[in-house]
């Protein structure tokens, strides 16, 4: 099958929704489809490497680390048209799926629409409930869908939002995977200390680890002021923050605040082949966002064999079994005190770890492009049943 997948956030721009595509390419590519990636350039030219197109593009405004592009008659986007893909699939909602529609535009090839964000809280925050903005979600979801043929979604939360209440007719879901060889790589206890020392972690001290973008959604704030309480309780932690953003130097400042900056680590943006090696210098991983929908770096987590300890929420249906492989918490005085226990009972906390690799296994990237084959099988199989009958139509 010839595969086009669309998408603003690539290579370039390394988050959840990049993390997915990846996987989902490689997968695809594994399985013998043909697969191309339109996405958007670093810069203010546009470039083909390998079966990875990037269009020309300039800061958005809207958003830090985003771009956007208004090209209309780009020789790349042509070439693509001309090698008439069978099937497009969209997973963001800016300028790559507005390019995928200049593609398909005279075209009978069926959009697939994956939607990552939660758009209801992201827009509105907790106004989202109130009715007009209800309404308002409904009707952009509405808009932004309507030429989608397949609507897919990493869980069940996200599908009960206003955002995608119109599109249940079209929605599946679609859990999102990962490459688990990337997270299988395991350090022997000497490495793992030589790498921790490198971080500035010495001794039996236990590791709480984050992997996030450092943006006011993911509630960073909170959980560094949690992690304050935690040392008030035992001082052999540090908190190791990996990722970037633009509430990095208000969490730094934060913690020389509260002057606990010793015990946080902030590693900044780090390498994609290298992120494994930071999970695996931790001993638990913690979340406190109610952002998510269905989070990578849960996944990864899992992958790399960490126990959860993350805050209630319905994205961690199927991923986080309380007890299991981690812990669900629902109050501070909670996280603190499940935190100290993990970090006592080393017997739980492996054996959560180990429940955290089997559970892995079911979000495997061959998986996740198993079940999107599915979808574009029956997207293509509806579209040209849909033309035949407008065929039998018009010679009627």
């Amino acid at each position: 099958m010839k595969i086009l997948i669309a998408t603003d956030c690539y290579i370039f721009n390394m988050n959840g929704v990049t993390t997915c595509v990846l996987a989902l390419c490689s997968a695809l590519r594994r399985c013998g489809h043909e697969v191309r990636t339109l996405s958007l350039s670093n810069t203010n030219r546009s470039f083909r490497k390998g079966d990875d197109f990037f269009i020309r593009s300039f800061p958005a405004f809207y958003y830090p680390g985003m771009r956007i592009s208004f090209a209309q008659k780009d020789p790349l986007l042509k070439e693509i048209e001309s090698w008439e893909p069978e099937v497009i699939h969209v997973h963001t909602d800016g300028s790559a799926y507005r390019m995928t529609l200049l593609i398909r535009k005279h075209k009978h090839i069926p959009l697939v629409k994956t939607c990552h964000t939660n758009y209801d809280y992201y827009v509105f925050g907790a106004f989202w409930r109130f009715p007009l903005f209800r309404a308002l979600s409904r009707f952009a979801g509405e808009r932004l869908y309507r030429t989608a043929d397949k609507v897919t979604t990493p869980s069940p939360k996200l599908a009960h939002f206003p955002f995608l209440s119109s599109q249940w007719d079209r929605l599946v879901i679609v859990p999102n995977g990962i490459d688990l060889e990337k997270y299988r790589n395991r350090f022997s206890e000497k490495e793992r200390e030589t790498f921790r020392k490198t971080l500035g972690i010495s001794g039996c001290t236990g590791v709480l680890v984050t992997a996030s973008r450092l943006s006011k959604e993911k509630n960073m704030r909170e959980m560094i002021s949690l992690f304050s309480d935690v040392l008030k309780r035992r001082q052999d932690v540090k908190y190791l923050i990996v990722g970037d953003g633009p509430d990095r130097k208000q969490l730094k400042k934060m913690t020389e605040k509260l002057k606990i900056s010793s015990r946080v680590i902030f590693t900044g943006k780090v390498p994609s082949e290298d992120i494994w090696r930071y999970y695996a210098a931790g001993d638990i991983y913690v979340a406190d966002s109610t952002f998510e929908v269905h989070s990578m770096s849960y996944l990864e987590a899992m992958a790399s064999g960490l126990p959860l300890l993350c805050r209630a929420d319905d994205c961690l249906d199927g991923v986080l079994a309380h007890g299991i492989n981690g812990l669900v918490w629902n109050s501070g005085e909670e996280f603190v005190d499940f935190v100290c226990r993990l970090l006592t009972e080393d017997s739980t906390r492996e054996e959560m770890g180990r429940c955290s690799l089997r559970k892995a296994e079911r979000f495997s990237a061959d998986a996740f492009a198993s079940s999107m084959l599915r979808v574009y099988e029956a997207a293509i199989y509806e579209k040209q049943k849909h033309f035949s009958k407008e065929e039998e139509k018009h010679e009627d």
